[in-house]
């Protein structure tokens, strides 16, 4: 039986109502609070402590920890009750496979007639130079940058060890199939590792910054977490400085990387719509584009209204099977793992082709520095298994591929690449906010891809009279469940969220309402960084990063114009609701802290990766972004990792390698 105090209590936060039962009707055994509790047993000490309150709402006011507590387990156990979720009208994340004409049934009428698509660019892979031996290449990080490294270079014939901290995941552990979904991305699968803190995760230092960085440790990297949105930067994106007198040019430019861009673009599986004006005409992407759904076509139905850029978002998610890859099945938990085996995370891309090639992928392997010898060249690196045990790798170069995080902090911590002083200074996060509208039917908001069915860069450039500079990438987002629904309405007074006024949140909000996501491009400032705390070490007793991060005026007022225009765009769209919620604690991408360029003293990398102080290192991944970009960076990454791997096998012959 479900104890009473724990009825008494969980019957005030939900009580009967609008034809539902209360949460202790709902639940007389007590076996749906057992099993929130047991998806959230970081909560049982406090949910404890809350069951002696008097009442919830004296709770609220005495112990906030503890009614947090209360109210996380008991929303939880409520709304995974199968025949709570059948009365609400939500489904649960399951698969939803597309209609084999949906995705034009949703664009039909809403998009310009396009032109056929141009052929893509001719790419001819390099071969390494005649005099060439086959150098040994350390790669460290088997993310999207690693990934890329360690499979074009295997390909092209030489030795590849790539040391990578986390393991091979396993799908079926994945949350976004289990009824607890909801419960376990709070903190089991929570994309931030202070919270979800497993055995391959470092901690970092946050209390100096504003956004926590989020990642993830494990082959395949942060894709394993990442939304699988596709969208590159534009030409502009890369020459901010000359044509917008702001942030500083990048050392390449977008017709060096087009080649790039759509080789990976074939390489990841990538599905999406030709023709975006946004872009220079250019080949589309290899697959079909995902449906975009009923929040997509009514998101673009008021853009058109307003004559505002949007155009389908394109995914790296497969519409159609590959030989690794399911198609998508739409359940709308991509930023978690795909339990279906259909997003695009490295793990199931680029890996497999990168082990048949014959590159050597080592799990469990935490760096701790980097070697060079006496020549100033890097000779490999030291590392710790997962027994402890400290292990030596050795190689004739060596990339970096740990994130703009992880990179800094391993050359820090090896005192190396550093005569420039830019090793961890101008750190870009991406601050994020959405506007979530409600409206009055039905659209399966809670369909993926999560991921953006469509996109908008209207308001991506500088307008000298919005008084700020830059602007921001726009996407359209699923939101998910009751709880994901719930959490919208944090700030309300206890009487306004719980009690009563529960099932009308949940039912005006769950499969009625989406989001227009708001990430911003933060341009680099000194005094965003990544530093080594001096105190705090990860298991291994490596220090840990410290981050310091504050989202400057030019930001703020960005992130509000932005957010007032998109209040606009639902409204254009039939909202008769906008409520805006603060995701900006999150740093999603990590960009910017070993940043390239042509001249040494103010940069660490030059074109195409290559340490200006160590010339047999490279980096390859969002660390030697100049601009963060108001786009997602993970295209840029894997293109730009890609040219640079060309460049490095194209030269092999002339590569300065340890004796």
């Amino acid at each position: 039986m479900l104890d009473a105090r724990a009825a008494r209590l969980a019957d005030e936060l939900i009580p009967a109502g609008d034809g539902l039962p209360s949460a202790s009707e709902a639940d007389p055994s007590g076996k749906w609070l057992a099993r929130a509790l047991a998806a959230r047993p970081d909560l049982a000490p406090a949910f404890e402590r809350a069951l002696e309150a008097a009442g919830a709402r004296e709770l609220a006011v005495q112990d906030p920890e503890a009614f947090a507590a209360l109210t996380t387990v008991v929303a939880g156990a409520y709304t995974m009750n199968v025949k709570v979720r059948k009365r609400i009208g939500y489904p649960g994340q399951k698969p939803t496979p597309p209609f084999p004409d949906e995705a034009d049934y949703y664009i039909e009428g809403l998009l310009p007639e396009l032109p056929p698509a141009p052929q893509p660019v001719p790419y001819d892979p390099p071969r390494p130079a005649s005099s060439a031996d086959a150098v040994n290449v350390l790669v460290i990080g088997a993310g999207a940058s690693g990934a890329v490294v360690a499979k074009h270079m295997a390909e092209a014939g030489f030795s590849v060890v790539c040391l990578e901290q986390g393991g091979w995941q396993n799908a079926s552990d994945y949350p976004g199939d289990k009824q607890e979904f909801e419960l376990l991305v709070e903190h089991a699968w929570s994309p931030d590792p202070n919270v979800r803190a497993w055995p391959e995760d470092y901690p970092c230092e946050n209390s100096g910054s504003e956004i926590a960085p989020v990642m993830f440790n494990a082959v395949g990297g942060s894709t394993i977490h990442f939304g699988a949105q596709w969208a590159r930067m534009r030409p502009g994106d890369f020459k901010v400085r000359s044509t917008e007198g702001v942030g500083d040019d990048w050392p390449v430019t977008y017709e060096e990387l087009l080649p790039f861009y759509e080789l990976m673009d074939r390489e990841m599986s990538i599905s999406g719509t030709a023709g975006d004006p946004a872009y220079p005409p250019g080949a589309g992407p290899p697959l079909p584009g995902l449906p975009i759904g009923k929040i997509g076509r009514k998101a673009a139905e008021g853009m058109n209204a307003l004559g505002w850029h949007w155009w389908p978002a394109a995914h790296a998610i497969p519409s159609q099977a590959t030989t690794t890859q399911q198609p998508c099945a739409r359940r709308g938990v991509c930023m978690f793992g795909c339990p279906e085996g259909a997003k695009g995370s490295t793990d199931l891309t680029l890996w497999p082709q990168a082990i048949a090639a014959g590159a050597k992928l080592v799990t469990g392997a935490r760096v701790r520095d980097i070697t060079t010898n006496g020549n100033g060249l890097a000779t490999g690196a030291l590392w710790f298994d997962r027994d402890g045990a400290e292990q030596r790798a050795e190689a004739d170069v060596v990339v970096l591929a740990a994130n703009g995080i992880g990179t800094p902090r391993l050359l820090l911590a090896s005192g190396l690449a550093n005569s420039s002083g830019m090793v961890g200074k101008r750190l870009m996060l991406h601050p994020y906010m959405s506007v979530l509208g409600l409206y009055d039917e039905e659209l399966d908001s809670w369909l993926g891809p999560w991921g953006t069915p469509i996109l908008s860069l209207q308001f991506a450039d500088t307008d000298e009279s919005r008084g700020f500079a830059r602007g921001a990438q726009w996407d359209v987002m699923p939101i998910g469940g009751p709880l994901m629904a719930l959490a919208r309405y944090g700030a309300l007074p206890f009487e306004e969220r719980w009690g009563a006024a529960v099932h009308g949140l949940i039912g005006k909000t769950v499969g009625r309402g989406f989001d227009w996501g708001i990430g911003i491009e933060d341009l680099p400032a000194e005094g965003n960084t990544v530093t080594l705390d001096p105190a705090l070490t990860d298991s291994d007793g490596i220090p840990a990063p410290k981050i310091d991060y504050r989202i400057d005026d030019d930001a703020r007022r960005n992130l509000a114009w932005q957010l007032e225009r998109a209040k606009e765009a639902h409204e254009a769209s039939g909202a008769v609701e906008t409520v805006v919620t603060d995701w900006s604690q999150w740093g999603w991408h990590l960009l910017g802290t070993c940043r390239m360029g042509d001249d040494p003293a103010t940069s660490v990398v030059d074109r195409f990766g290559r340490s200006h102080d160590v010339p047999n290192s490279f980096i390859v991944d969002g660390s030697v972004f100049v601009t963060s970009g108001p786009q997602p960076p993970t295209a840029t990454i894997a293109a730009n990792a890609a040219r640079c791997t060309a460049q490095l096998i194209a030269t092999a012959g002339l590569q300065a390698v340890p004796a």
